[in-house]
Order: structure tokens, then C-alpha cells, then sequence
């Protein structure tokens, strides 16, 4: 009986199918001239034409150790080892640092470079010292709170003080004029802390927390109405074409706190008068509610459809100007429609019955002012001064019920009882202040 061949497997005939369409398997491109080029290497140095690099010079470097790692020059003659407590051996010594409280732990590594290299750094990432409110019940403490207190006194001539409110070791709080906002700012003070929209620079800035207003009510007397010098301060914010300053200054009136500001206005060139324009174009707010911004208002999760912001504020701006120099003022339709009380504002504007505004939602007054130079060299240069008036009235109670009035707010997930901005904002009724 002839033998039959065997079958051949399915694979193998597709692959047989597969050579005899004369497909094959795409091989790897030859290497550039240019490649083979670099990768000769002549005595250590690439062939003439290519520019010449040390062997290893794409490696990434090694990162150095940390300053507390590195050995001192003296090491022999360190004082530390002689200590009775670097005698006992390695083990030992961790040994005894593990049954040591947390805070107590990351004081001995912090007392020399020795203790920090012989046991290491695991306790500074201990989650019971890292974390801010953590609270160990079973020894009913915050291991956080005990190690700042164990480094505060390290620190107390230094001018540090303990911030029970953010469980860390700053500086005092400075005067507004000299205080700025950091990433601990909210974490003492809360999200309403800091009126965070005065124009700052490098040359200068105002930033007023409400501890500032709590120091004031607490040191001076309702009776006297002599300047508060705390709350005080001067700067220029740089501006290529304008001359640019914002002085505050404070005092008390029939008891109550009063900040006034003066924004001061004019051109950096004798020849060059002062336009409306130039004071519009900028990003000029005086409080959460009166800005001259003309932006789309933005659009947020839990708020549809918000409303432009409103004319009062670049109204009064344009009304001081004489009539020439009002050109550029933006139409009346990109803002949204006025309220009862902003047209009758607007009307005794116009008609030169009221010049001192208030806004409706915060206790804030403003006057615009122009006026022309009166010395020969600067004839004709204008200058523009809006005065601002904040009320802080007389009592504790009154001041924390109005700061967060001043403070402004806005984002996507805030919905509209959370907002306090120019877009987004309450009418409020509040007691009627005097100014100076």
C-alpha cells in the first residue's frame, strides 16, 4: 500500500501562502552616513568636522546629597563623637530612637549632623508629625503641635512666634503696607482672610487682613480721630505711560474705622494730556463689586447666564473728564442695565447734584477728580484722583460682619451666595458713614 504524505498544517500552509506572494518581513533601515559617522571615534574624540564632547556627557549627573549628608571636613575632630550617647553602637542608638514620640524623634536627628546620618531621616516623614490635625488618641495630643513647640524655642530669638491656627512657626503679621500674601496666608486667617485686589509691584503693595482691623479696634480709642499710622502706606505701581501711586491713610470718624485711598493719575510725558483711555485700559478695581473691566463674565457650574459688570464706576471716571478728552469711553450696551439706586446715582451725576458714589453692596464711597496742572512746565498734563472710602465702623462685631463684603470671590463650583464679585453680587443695607 503507497504511503501517503502527511497533511501539512494549516500554519505551515499559510505561511508557504504567504512566500509565494513574495511578502517579507520589512527589514530594518541602514544606518545614516551621519550615524556611522558619530559612532567612529578617533583616539577618544569624534572625526574632524563634528564637535568634540567628553565620554559620559549624556548621562544625567548624580544628585548630590543633601548638605546634612555630606561628611564634615573635620570629621575626626568632631566634638559629637565624643559624646556618650554616639559610644553606643548603630543598633542601639536606632534602637532607642524607636521608642521615642514622634516629635521627640525628629528633635534628636535635628540636634547635629551625626545624629541625622546615623539615623537617618524616616521620622521626618512620620504621617502623625506631617499632618496638620492629626490627633493620636492614645496619647491624646497632636504629635505636630508638640514638635513645634520643642523648635519654638529654638527659635524665639529670631522673632518667630507660634501660629496656633496653622500649627507653624512664621513671623508676626506686618503692617498692611508691608504684609504679603503666602500659601499659610488662608491657612491662619481662613478663605476670607485677605483683600487680595490692591494693585502690588515690587516696588511696594497694600494687603490688609482683617487681623489688621482686629489690632486697630483693640488699640485705639473710639473717641479719638488722630491717623492710624498701622493701617497707612505709599507706593507707585509701575506703568510705562503713567504715573501711577495709591497712598493710603486711616483714621476713626464719630468712633467708626475709615480707609481712605487715593489713586493718583498722569502721564509720564509733560506733552502728553491725560485721556480717559488711559485710565480705563487698566486693571483698576476698588472694591469687589466697582472695577472698570469690561470681560465676559464667566460662566461657572452652579451659575447661568451672569450679567455684565455695571457702569457706575467707568461712568463716574468718564463724567470727571472734560468733554474733549472723554473719547473711548465703551458704550453703555456691554454693561448690564443700572438698578434703581445706581440710575439715580447717575442722575444726580449728570446734573452735578452728587459727586461722592457708594456702592450697593459693600460700605464703599468714591470721588473722581480731575483737575489741570497749574506749573508751566506740566500745563496741560491733567491728573486724575479717585478717592476711596471703606468703613470698618466701630465694634468687633460690625467689622467681622462687613469684611466679607470686601473680600472678593468667584469661581466655577462657588454658586451665587458664594460669589462676591462684580458679575455676581447681593445688594445689602448697611448703617451710612461720614468721610473726611
Amino acid at each position: 500500500m503507497p504511503r501517503t504524505a502527511p497533511k501539512e498544517s494549516v500554519s505551515n500552509r499559510a505561511l508557504r501562502s504567504t512566500r509565494s506572494f513574495g511578502v517579507q518581513k520589512p527589514s530594518t533601515p541602514p544606518t545614516s552616513r551621519k550615524r556611522r559617522t558619530r559612532n567612529i571615534r578617533v583616539e577618544g574624540q569624534y572625526k574632524e568636522g563634528h564637535v568634540q564632547t567628553q565620554p559620559g556627557a549624556g548621562r544625567k549627573p548624580k544628585k548630590a546629597l543633601a548638605s546634612y549628608f555630606q561628611p564634615s571636613q573635620n570629621e575626626a575632630s568632631d566634638p559629637n563623637r565624643r559624646a556618650a550617647l554616639f559610644t553606643v553602637p548603630v543598633e542601639m542608638l536606632r534602637a532607642i530612637s524607636s521608642h521615642l514620640p514622634p516629635a521627640s524623634a525628629v528633635c534628636l536627628t535635628l540636634t547635629c549632623k551625626l545624629a541625622v546620618q546615623t539615623l537617618g531621616t524616616t521620622s521626618w516623614n512620620d504621617e502623625r508629625v506631617r499632618r496638620r490635625r492629626y490627633l493620636d488618641y492614645h496619647m491624646g495630643r497632636h504629635h505636630r503641635s508638640s514638635l513645634i513647640e520643642l523648635l519654638f524655642h529654638d527659635l524665639r530669638p529670631l522673632d518667630m512666634i507660634y501660629c496656633e491656627r496653622c500649627t507653624t512657626i512664621h513671623r508676626p503679621l506686618k503692617r498692611p503696607s508691608a504684609h504679603r500674601e503666602t500659601k499659610l496666608t488662608k491657612y491662619c486667617w481662613g478663605q476670607d482672610a485677605i483683600i487680595d485686589y490692591y494693585p502690588k509691584s515690587e516696588l511696594g503693595g497694600y494687603s490688609l487682613v482683617f487681623d489688621h482691623i482686629k489690632h486697630v479696634i483693640e488699640t485705639t480709642s473710639p473717641n479719638s480721630s488722630c491717623p492710624i499710622e498701622y493701617l497707612s502706606g505709599s507706593f507707585q505701581i509701575p506703568n510705562p505711560n503713567l504715573h501711577y501711586t495709591l497712598s493710603t491713610s486711616s483714621r476713626r470718624i464719630n468712633g467708626n474705622i475709615i480707609i481712605r485711598h487715593d489713586y493718583v493719575f498722569r502721564t509720564s510725558s509733560p506733552k502728553m494730556p491725560l485721556k480717559v483711555t488711559d485710565v480705563l485700559g487698566l486693571p483698576l478695581r476698588i472694591c469687589p463689586h466697582q472695577s472698570t473691566t469690561t470681560m465676559t463674565p464667566p460662566s461657572g457650574r452652579y451659575t447661568r447666564n451672569p450679567s455684565p459688570n455695571g457702569p457706575l464706576f467707568t461712568h463716574s471716571i468718564a463724567y470727571a473728564f472734560p468733554v474733549s478728552q472723554r473719547t473711548g469711553v465703551p458704550p453703555n450696551k456691554i454693561f448690564r442695565k443700572p438698578t434703581p439706586l445706581e440710575e439715580q446715582m447717575l442722575r444726580s451725576l449728570d446734573l452735578g447734584e452728587e459727586k461722592i458714589m457708594r456702592c450697593r453692596c459693600c460700605p464703599t464711597k468714591w470721588d473722581v477728580n480731575y483737575s489741570e496742572a497749574r506749573a508751566s512746565s506740566t500745563a496741560g498734563r491733567g491728573e486724575l484722583t479717585i478717592t476711596v472710602w471703606h468703613c470698618l465702623y466701630s465694634q468687633l462685631y460690625m467689622a467681622a460682619r462687613v469684611w466679607p463684603w470686601f473680600v472678593r470671590r468667584e469661581g466655577q463650583l462657588l454658586g451665587k451666595s458664594k460669589m462676591n464679585t462684580e458679575f455676581w453680587s447681593q445688594t445689602r443695607s448697611f448703617a451710612d458713614f461720614k468721610t473726611d
